[in-house]
């Protein structure tokens, strides 16, 4: 596997990027760094038009820990940041790190027209029913 080509990809990427240019953050860098991530998290919960509540309840997470993160009260969990950012369709670069497109869409360029076909059927299934895909998708598996 060549992963000399992706290294210097992120390199490219992140290289100047004020936290990952760094080894390890200093305590006031770690707080600007979660700051932001604050920040973002808000923004992109506003621009969807829903509540703190809504906004936890999407990724599996009460209500009073999103309002602990948004106020700074606790930093945001990795699994947190995960649940959103695919419930979303957020970028993590984004929200993380504030770089790229806020938001994924998938096309055909990035996942062939099959995936984005399927895609769309999962973004309009209930939870019932994306719990019956998945169960066919295992049997067809094992």
């Amino acid at each position: 596997m060549n992963t000399t080509g992706n290294q210097s990809k992120y390199r490219e990427r992140y290289n100047d990027h004020e936290f990952l240019s760094e080894d390890v953050l200093d305590d006031e860098k770690e707080q600007e760094f979660f700051k932001q991530i604050r920040i973002r998290l808000k923004e992109v919960r506003k621009e969807l038009k829903i509540t703190q509540r809504e906004f936890g309840e999407s990724a599996g997470i009460d209500r009073r820990y999103v309002a602990k993160v948004e106020c700074g009260s606790q930093n945001p969990s990795f699994k947190f940041l995960r649940s959103i950012s695919i419930k979303h369709k957020i970028s993590l670069d984004w929200l993380l790190y504030g770089i790229g497109d806020k938001f994924v869409t998938a096309n055909e360029k990035n996942y062939g027209q099959e995936l984005v076909t399927f895609k769309k059927l999962l973004d309009k299934g209930s939870q019932e029913d994306i719990e019956v895909v998945i169960k066919m998708i295992n049997k067809l598996l094992n």
